[in-house]
């Protein structure tokens, strides 16, 4: 996707890994019985770095093959870890050992359609471990088209240096627009990125049944990694579930 290789030199600086994934992982690892770990729309893999140094078995995949090229350098020193370019229908192909996690996170799921996660959804279950589970993030499109939310947060990083803008045009319930604008200041003219890009929401009762079709259960949702209750108020929808 054009999309995110435009944002490849300047990912980690604008999805670093937060304080509150970092703690979430670790009290994952903590837990044990945690040996191999896929992480599908592994963007530039920081994610599995914890579980890589920790040892773990790990896969990461990812369509963008400028993402996957820098996340097979991030992790290059790991020699049980590797990543594929490849999209969520890959899933069954790319982890080819059951997986006692699995990582969907950055709000990837909803860059397909809706049918797609659902199949998605149904091949991860089918690659998890009996006593494995699915740790999932979306942002919460419930509360987004209630209230007819058409722009996001501005990001920043490198001290004003890099800039995105975010935008939504809604195309009925089922399908939105995202439009973005990356600014990056390297001195002279600032470089302008700019992209128009599909996303599908899916939506919390949705989401939950789509589990539960799959073959998960015990799905509990939260409203951030730090583990806050879920509500309507909600800006992000964290998932996590196990196995049937």
């Amino acid at each position: 996707m054009a999309f995110y290789t435009d944002l490849c030199d300047v990912y980690d600086a604008l999805f670093p890994v937060s304080e509150a994934q970092r703690a979430l992982f670790e009290s994952i690892l903590a837990a044990g019985r945690l040996g191999r770990v896929a992480d599908a729309g592994c963007g530039s893999g920081a994610q599995l770095l914890p579980f890589a140094s920790a040892g773990g078995e790990c896969v990461g995949f990812d369509p963008d093959p400028a993402l996957v090229a820098r996340a097979r350098v991030k992790l290059a020193p790991y020699p049980r870890v590797r990543v594929e370019e490849g999209g969520f229908s890959d899933i069954s192909r790319i982890v080819s050992a059951p997986a006692d996690l699995i990582l969907c996170l950055g709000n990837s799921l909803v860059h397909v359609p809706q049918e797609e996660a659902s199949r998605f959804l149904r091949d991860a279950a089918g690659v998890t471990t009996g006593e494995g589970e699915i740790l999932l993030q979306i942002l919460n499109y419930e509360r987004l088209l209630l209230g007819k939310v058409t722009t996001l947060p501005l990001m920043h990083a490198d001290e004003g240096a890099i800039e995105f803008r975010r935008g939504y045009v809604w195309e009925g319930d089922r399908k939105v627009r995202f439009q973005t604008a990356l600014r990056i200041s390297e001195g002279g003219q600032p470089r302008i990125v700019r992209n128009d890009i599909p996303l599908y929401p899916i939506y919390p009762d949705e989401l939950w049944e789509m589990l539960e079709r799959a073959g998960f259960s015990g799905i509990r949702f939260f409203g951030d990694f730090a583990g806050s209750d879920f509500s309507p108020e909600s800006d992000a929808l964290v998932c996590r579930a196990g196995k049937r």
